[in-house]
């Protein structure tokens, strides 16, 4: 009976540390975008993903109101990966959970000057929890941040702006 006891001890106490990791590395990596390490940033990203997912979610938004525009086919993929290759760094994933309407002010990627709002607030994260047994979501002030657990622990593999309509 002494080590079926242990072993449901031992399996309660992993249980336990599996349901605290996310949490502890969504912390890990607040401190990291707020000291603006961007080396303890890269190792918490999956850039490839995120690239995907911010991709998507520009195309979905420009698509809709710039179908109409002949010139758009040809210019809105290129200066939508333009965008997408100054945003997806450390410092640009920063600056967006910085300040998530700086999507909303683009410039020429040249340009690009990130500025941080000295007053980031992270109090504004309204929830955070499992959405399966390997993701979990994080909603700061409506900006979606999903994480995927992989061999190296919790890394953010998708980035919601809430630039479009549809839900996830």
């Amino acid at each position: 009976m002494r080590p079926i006891r242990w072993l449901v001890i031992i399996c309660v106490v992993l249980l336990l540390v599996y349901g605290a990791s996310p949490y502890f590395s969504f912390w890990r990596f607040r401190a990291a975008a707020q000291s603006r390490d961007a080396a303890a940033i890269s190792a918490r990203i999956d850039f490839p993903a995120v690239r995907v997912s911010l991709k998507k979610q520009l195309v979905a938004r420009f698509a809709n109101k710039t179908s109409s525009h002949k010139r758009w086919s040809n210019l809105g993929p290129t200066l939508i990966d333009a965008i997408i290759d100054a945003y997806v760094t450390p410092e640009g994933i920063s600056a967006l959970l910085s300040n998530p309407d700086a999507l909303k002010n683009l410039k020429a990627p040249r340009e690009f000057h990130f500025e941080f709002d000295k007053s980031e607030n992270w109090s504004k994260v309204k929830y955070a929890f499992f959405t399966g047994p390997r993701s979990f979501v994080v909603d700061r002030d409506g900006i979606k941040l999903r994480f995927h657990f992989t061999a190296s622990g919790w890394k953010l593999y998708d980035l919601d702006l809430g630039l479009t309509d549809e839900t996830r």
